[in-house]
């Protein structure tokens, strides 16, 4: 079983669940309306991801950051993530950096100079995650429907302040989870468990909730639909690899924006390409199947 196109697609499940939910939770005065991509390329630093970025209905960018430790040089890498986004898109940027229980206070601006730099810390030791867990697990006994905010909540009580270990929050969140009477509910609610706890976690974390996680009969349901997509993205992968090697062949060389776009095209598109790039007399007949 390939376990890492299985936490990609829930990753991608759990992605566009904190999209829906993540406005109200942080009390953002903005729509998020899709996501961004979250590689920014040529930053020679340990990584070159970010946590999560947004497009919001301003045409600006929301941008997520999870934090289980307080380094000094944080603040640094996140406004060079920052910066290359601004330099490469041109769009004004929001960071809200979400720091888990442990933390209760950062360094939140910097001063360089002719650079000055601030990112909206929020606490989750502000947050009573027994009381919330208990509310929210008396909603899904009583049978009750959960907003998408709840789900939000539930998934974020091991970071909450709590008098419970995070690896027994992490378990106890699954299993009160995996009780939700509403399928689609039951199973983002557990997708984002996986997947920000799978990221965030530390070791424990992560072996409690791969254990508990793999038990549970929606935990199959989404290891089996992780293999599916894991298959049909492989598939479209080596696709693409094809027409690259076609291009090349071809007109020499391919443009790297040619590159970013085709891998966002759907496999149905993908195909025409195929089909049609023999026919093509000039590497920009390809754009009209990117935009």
């Amino acid at each position: 079983m390939d376990y890492n196109k299985i936490e990609d697609a829930v990753m991608k499940n759990a992605l566009n669940m904190f999209s829906q939910s993540a406005v109200k939770f942080f009390g953002i005065d903005k729509r998020i309306i899709a996501p961004a991509n979250t590689e920014i390329k040529n930053i020679e630093i340990n990584t070159n991801y970010t946590d999560y970025i947004f497009y919001t209905d301003d045409g600006s960018y929301i941008h997520f950051e999870f934090q289980t430790t307080n380094k000094k040089s944080d603040l640094r890498r996140f406004l060079f993530y920052d910066a290359s986004l601004i330099y490469r898109e041109n769009r004004k940027i929001e960071t809200i950096v979400v720091y888990s229980s442990d933390i209760k206070e950062v360094k939140s601006e910097l001063d360089m100079g002719s650079i000055k730099y601030s990112i909206k810390a929020f606490y989750m030791c502000s947050l009573d995650g027994d009381s919330i867990f208990e509310n929210i697990k008396q909603k899904i006994e009583k049978g009750e429907e959960l907003e998408d905010v709840d789900i939000l909540k539930l998934t974020f009580i091991p970071l909450m302040n709590s008098k419970i270990n995070k690896a027994q929050r992490a378990v106890n969140c699954i299993k009160t989870a995996a009780q939700i009477k509403n399928n689609e509910n039951k199973i983002q609610c557990i997708s984002m468990l996986f997947a920000l706890l799978n990221k965030f976690g530390d070791d424990e974390i992560k072996k409690s909730i791969w254990e508990v996680f793999e038990m549970t009969e929606i935990g199959r349901m989404i290891f089996e639909d992780g293999i599916k997509k894991g298959r049909e993205e492989g598939l479209k992968e080596g696709k693409i690899e094809t027409i690259l090697k076609l291009l090349v062949k071809k007109f020499g060389k391919v443009p790297e924006e040619y590159k970013e776009k085709l891998r966002n095209l759907s496999l149905e598109i993908i195909d025409i390409i195929l089909i049609e790039i023999i026919d093509m007399k000039d590497i920009k007949e390809l754009e009209k199947y990117l935009q």
